[in-house]
C-alpha cells in the first residue's frame, strides 16, 4: 500500500521542518537536562567527599596524639638506647688503636730472603715484637736498616747480638715502638 501526500509542497516542506524543529528541541533539552544531571551529581559527590575527607583527618590527627603519647616514649626509649650503643662502639672505635696501619707500613720492610713468622703487637706499651728467619746474616742486618730508617713510624729498635752471631740461616727478633701518629 502507498500513502498519497495531498498537502502542497510547501506545506509538506514547512511540515518536515516542524517534525525536524521539535526533535532537535527534544535532543536539546535531554542535553540540557542530562548536563544538569551530571552536573548535580559531580558537585554532591564534591561535597560528599569534602565532608569524608575532613572527618578523615579529624581521625588521623586524634589517632596520632594518640600514638605519641603511648607509643612515642617507647619508640623514644628504644632509639636513644640503639644510639647509645652505636656511640659506645664508635667511642671504643675510635679509642683503639688502628692496626692495619701499623701492618701497612711495616710490610714493606722485610727484605727477600727474610720471613716474618710472628709479629706480636703490645697495645699497652705501643711496641712490637717481630720473630722470623733470615737466609743470611746480611738479611737480618738489612731488616734492621729498615726498620731504624723508618723513624716516621717506628723508633728505639732493639739489636739483640745473637741475631747476627751465624752467618746463614739466622731465627732473630726484634722489639721496637711504633710513632704515636701511625695509631690515630
Amino acid at each position: 500500500m502507498r500513502l498519497i501526500n495531498l498537502l502542497p509542497k510547501a506545506r509538506q516542506r514547512e511540515l518536515r521542518y516542524d517534525a525536524m524543529l521539535r526533535g532537535l528541541w527534544v535532543f536539546i533539552s535531554m542535553s540540557i537536562f542530562s548536563f544538569a544531571m551530571v552536573f548535580l551529581v559531580q558537585l554532591g559527590t564534591k561535597f560528599y567527599l569534602q565532608m569524608e575527607a575532613n572527618v578523615f583527618a579529624k581521625e588521623i590527627l586524634n589517632l596520632q596524639g594518640q600514638v605519641s603519647q603511648t607509643e612515642n616514649s617507647e619508640l623514644k626509649t628504644k632509639i636513644k638506647t640503639v644510639n647509645d650503643t652505636v656511640l659506645d662502639f664508635n667511642n671504643l672505635a675510635d679509642a683503639s688503636p688502628k692496626w692495619s696501619k701499623v701492618v701497612a707500613a711495616f710490610a714493606p720492610l722485610p727484605p727477600e730472603g727474610t720471613r716474618i713468622n710472628t709479629m706480636i703487637i703490645d697495645s699497652g706499651r705501643k711496641a712490637i715484637n717481630i720473630t722470623g728467619r733470615g737466609e743470611t746474616r746480611e738479611n737480618v742486618i738489612q731488616l734492621y736498616n729498615n726498620i731504624l730508617a723508618d723513624s716516621e713510624n717506628f723508633y728505639n729498635i732493639d739489636y739483640p747480638l745473637e741475631n747476627v752471631a751465624k752467618p746463614a740461616d739466622i731465627t732473630f727478633h726484634f722489639t721496637f715502638f711504633i710513632q704515636d701518629k701511625l695509631l690515630q
